[in-house]
């Protein structure tokens, strides 16, 4: 099993798949997860692998998707013995279920590189892409004059900006710095990718009579008041090298600020986390969309971590529920 979730892991990178792996650190017996032992989670709840049965898969599933959102790494402790108090770095959760034992689960998120695209092949263009990249960015430059020698660390190379061939991701930027030449075409080009950022390098005449062009095209003003111009932080720059080092500087500015905040829907595959249920009977958090044990009690649904609980549930459900509203 770890053989294929390693191999999926692999197949995901490549594709550029947001996911996180779980893995086993440590149990301590009863539990039916062995240390060693790997899952793969994906933004959708898909999960591939194993980490342990009913009682532990929400719980694992749950922080995945949480670690997903905030892009963090975390330590989830599946204890029947809450005494010890939670520290930095560890979700501390109750094992209640009959199997008892504790486990010990690290589950770390792999995101795609945040995407730079960067229309142009003007000077600023050229130090955009050093800076860029320099900085953790997978840059696309986009010209039909554009080339690998004069960009040489460029990831892409397009002569347009491609829909297609660009994809989708969760973090993407865009600047144009075309410089006049096409302006109007690649802020409407980038607008269409719905990027967290536009940026355009440009005199602030420059940027009027584009933006009145590219509304006379259609594109509504609530969309051009998106487009950033001038571009980047007030560092009062004067070299094009200056000015491509403020711009960098404002977008991971805005990166950063959305990572605390939680990402933002860019159009693209949204990160969130699934809306869980708690079993009645050992208080496990159960995700109603994968559960495999449930039953309708006077109209209302109730999940369970595994048949024993549902079994208990079935024989008294007013105890449990009755303990339920005392607790």
């Amino acid at each position: 099993m770890n053989n294929q979730v390693l191999q999926k892991s692999h197949d995901l990178l490549i594709q550029g798949v947001p996911f996180a792996l779980a893995t086993v650190v440590r149990r301590e017996r009863p539990t039916s997860g062995e240390p060693g032992d790997k899952a793969i989670i994906t933004a959708d709840g898909n999960f591939l692998g194993w980490v342990g049965g009913s009682c532990a898969q929400p719980t694992v599933l749950r922080e995945a998707q949480r670690s997903l959102a905030d892009g963090e790494p975390r330590l989830v402790v599946l204890t029947p013995n809450l005494s010890e108090e939670s520290r930095e770095g560890i979700e501390l959760y109750q094992m209640s279920c009959y199997s008892g034992g504790t486990m010990e689960i690290y589950i770390e998120p792999y995101l795609p590189e945040p995407e730079l695209v960067i229309c142009g092949v003007s000077p600023a263009a050229e130090a955009l892409v050093k800076i860029g990249k320099a900085v953790g960015f997978k840059v696309f430059l986009i010209d039909p004059l554009a080339t690998e020698e004069k960009f040489p660390n460029a990831d892409v190379i397009l002569p347009r900006i491609e829909a297609e061939t660009l994809g989708q991701n969760r973090e993407r930027y865009a600047v144009v710095a075309t410089m006049g030449n096409w302006d109007e075409e690649a802020v409407k080009g980038v607008l269409a990718l719905s990027p967290a950022y536009i940026g355009l390098v440009a005199s602030k005449k420059r940027f009027q009579e584009a933006m009145s062009r590219v509304s006379e095209d259609g594109v509504p003003r609530k969309k051009l008041a998106l487009v950033k111009c001038p571009a980047g932080l007030n560092i009062s720059a004067r070299t094009f090298q200056e000015v491509a080092l403020s711009i960098v500087a404002e977008i991971v500015s805005i990166r950063r600020s959305r990572v605390e905040k939680g990402p933002a829907s860019q159009g693209t595959e949204e990160v969130s986390t699934p809306k869980m249920a708690e079993d009645p009977v050992c208080h496990m958090t159960v995700d109603p969309k994968t559960a495999h044990y449930s039953t309708d009690f006077e109209g209302v649904i109730y999940y369970f971590c595994n048949p024993r609980c549902k079994e208990s549930f079935e024989k008294e459900p007013r105890n449990y529920l009755l303990s339920e509203v005392q607790a």
